[in-house]
């Protein structure tokens, strides 16, 4: 069965914690018992304009539980992009085997090429949207409660957190 199959036949946060290659207490400790401010450490960083980017790093046991995640997340994503002949992702940046260069590769010869940075991305997308995101979409369509355990690994105060590993796939 693939990663996909696996996923949306998922029902219970035992079974999710078991595809992401945990315990469920381990999972649950994580996500119920770190105090929400160990969660995170927060610190700016510089834009190439000289404002700051505030970047939200997680802790070691919640960014390795996010990198998990963010790996299951792109083997699905990857399976949805070989099995839709029809829509192809866009989406070039932060993924597995893309880089500035093969990106670079998509535009060349072209006449006008649009560049933009939009501006607090992540945080502007929040818990909810998140949640409903994974229920709703048509090549996912989760079980609501694995969808809200995704949601609670990926956001931190209702938001995407600029500087975890799982927000780019998000």
């Amino acid at each position: 069965m693939s990663r996909l199959e696996q996923l949306k036949n998922t029902s219970t946060r035992a079974e999710f914690a078991k595809l992401l290659g945990y315990k469920p207490k381990a999972l649950s400790f994580i996500l119920y018992k770190i105090p929400e401010n160990e969660k995170y450490v927060e610190f700016a960083i510089p834009k190439k304009n000289g404002d700051l980017r505030v970047i939200k790093a997680p802790n070691e046991k919640l960014k390795q539980l996010q990198r998990r995640l963010t790996d299951l997340l792109n083997e699905c994503f990857d399976e949805i992009c070989t099995n839709n002949t029809q829509s192809k992702s866009l989406s070039h940046g932060f993924r597995k085997d893309h880089s500035i260069i093969t990106n670079a590769k998509r535009h060349k010869n072209k006449r006008y090429v649009f560049n933009i940075d939009l501006q607090d991305f992540f945080p502007s997308i929040n818990f909810g949207r998140v949640r409903g995101f994974f229920i709703t979409n048509q090549h996912l369509k989760l079980d609501p409660k694995i969808a809200t355990v995704i949601a609670q690994i990926a956001c931190h105060d209702n938001e995407l957190p600029q500087g975890s590993p799982c927000s780019p796939i998000i």
